[in-house]
Formats: C-alpha cells, sequence, structure tokens
C-alpha cells in the first residue's frame, strides 16, 4: 500500500505521523486475518528507506485446503475494509494480487516450508516487474536467475549478510503479469553495506520497483 495521505489537509494536525496510524492499522489487520484461521503465515513488511512508494508490504500463505480465489477475495474485502478512509479520515492506494510460487534457491537448503524469518536481523529485498502477456512462456521463466537478478544476489551478497531464500511469485490474474521477487536474508540489517551497493545495480534494470524491508509484525 501507498502511504496515507489525510482527507483535510488543512485540519492535519501538525503532531500527526500517519506512518505510525498506518503500521498499527495493519497490525491489526494482520491479526484479524488470522483470527480467521484460513492462513498458515503472515507477514507485515515495512521499508526501511526513505520515500518509497510502498511502505508497507503485508505477505500471505494461503491454506492449501482453502480456495485461494475465494480466500484472496475475502482478504481484499476485509483490508479495504480496516482502511476505509470514512472511518481513518487517511487514504491510501492498495493493490493486491494472488500469487503462486514459480522459483526457489536456498543457501543452505531448507528443510522447513515456513516463511517466519529466524533472526531479528532479517531484512528482504523486494522486487517487482511487469510482464505483457504472452511474454511470460516457459523459456522466458528458465532464465529468471539473470532477468531478475536473482543471480546477482547469490553471487555478490556476502554470507555475512546471511542469504536464506531467493523466491520468483508470479501473479495468477488476467492480462500482463507481475512478477515479484523476495529475497531474504537472515543478518542483512546487522550490516547494510551489502544492500548498499547491490541496490543501484538492481534498480538499474529497471524492472519497475525495488526497496528494502524489514519485519514489522507477523503471525
Amino acid at each position: 500500500m501507498t502511504s496515507l495521505e489525510p482527507i483535510d489537509p488543512i485540519l492535519e494536525s501538525p503532531l500527526a505521523i500517519p506512518m505510525y496510524k498506518q503500521k498499527s492499522v495493519a497490525s491489526d489487520l494482520l491479526g484479524d486475518i488470522a483470527a480467521g484461521k484460513t492462513i498458515k503465515e503472515g507477514i507485515l513488511l515495512a521499508t526501511i528507506e526513505k520515500d518509497t512508494e510502498f511502505p508497507f508490504i503485508t505477505y500471505y500463505i494461503l491454506n492449501n485446503s482453502n480456495n485461494p480465489v475465494e480466500l484472496f477475495k475475502n482478504i481484499r474485502q476485509t483490508s479495504l475494509k480496516k482502511f476505509d478512509p470514512s472511518l481513518l479520515r487517511y487514504t491510501a492506494e492498495h493493490t493486491f494480487d494472488l500469487f503462486n510460487e514459480v522459483a526457489i534457491i536456498a543457501r543452505p537448503p531448507l528443510q522447513s516450508t515456513s516463511r517466519r524469518p529466524q533472526s531479528t536481523s532479517t531484512g528482504y529485498f523486494v522486487t517487482v516487474y511487469k510482464v505483457f502477456e504472452g511474454d511470460d512462456n516457459e523459456r522466458f521463466e528458465q532464465n529468471w536467475l539473470y532477468w531478475t537478478g536473482a543471480r546477482m544476489l547469490y553471487r555478490y551478497l556476502p554470507k555475512s549478510a546471511g542469504l536464506r531464500r531467493i523466491t520468483l511469485h508470479k501473479s495468477l490474474s488476467g492480462g500482463d503479469k507481475i512478477y515479484l521477487l523476495l529475497c531474504e536474508c537472515a543478518y542483512l540489517l546487522d550490516d547494510l553495506s551489502a544492500a548498499a551497493k547491490l541496490l543501484p545495480a538492481l534498480r538499474a534494470r529497471l524492472c519497475g520497483y525495488t526497496a528494502l524491508y524489514r519485519v514489522a509484525d507477523l503471525i
């Protein structure tokens, strides 16, 4: 979601901090979704950079026993209700999508399928790509390590960053396809120098959106 913007800027208190309110409401939403027991896990990611387009991203792992499309619709409806501008007096743009994991690499190989971070120093590279409908063929996806920048991350992230997993997600929506790359590093926040060196190279690929995130809340 984008940053909260006041509906009535003139009436906005100079002491107001919309980012704190946004984080609080997003955390409450995470708890509301968890109460429905329809998801395996949920992670609220907060950017560690200034002036990013999406300061918060909520990432849900759905239960296999449920209808993913129906569950996605319910989560979307619950989210929009929680951030109802008429109640919050703030507005923000929300982007929702249902993704499938199409590729994953891990170092070392992971035994658990859990996406819960293993360290309080865990940080994430999040990169979003948009591909025209029809260009998302098998050959294209087989070369994902190159066009996503995953190969560069795998090779050049220092061991001290604690690279744990790189996952490529593909949207299930019709039309143009969205790919989302999530690179999880267990100790990235301990030393951001590695990220500072790699971010410009990732952004030079003109993929659409790249930013660094940390865990703000999880269930």
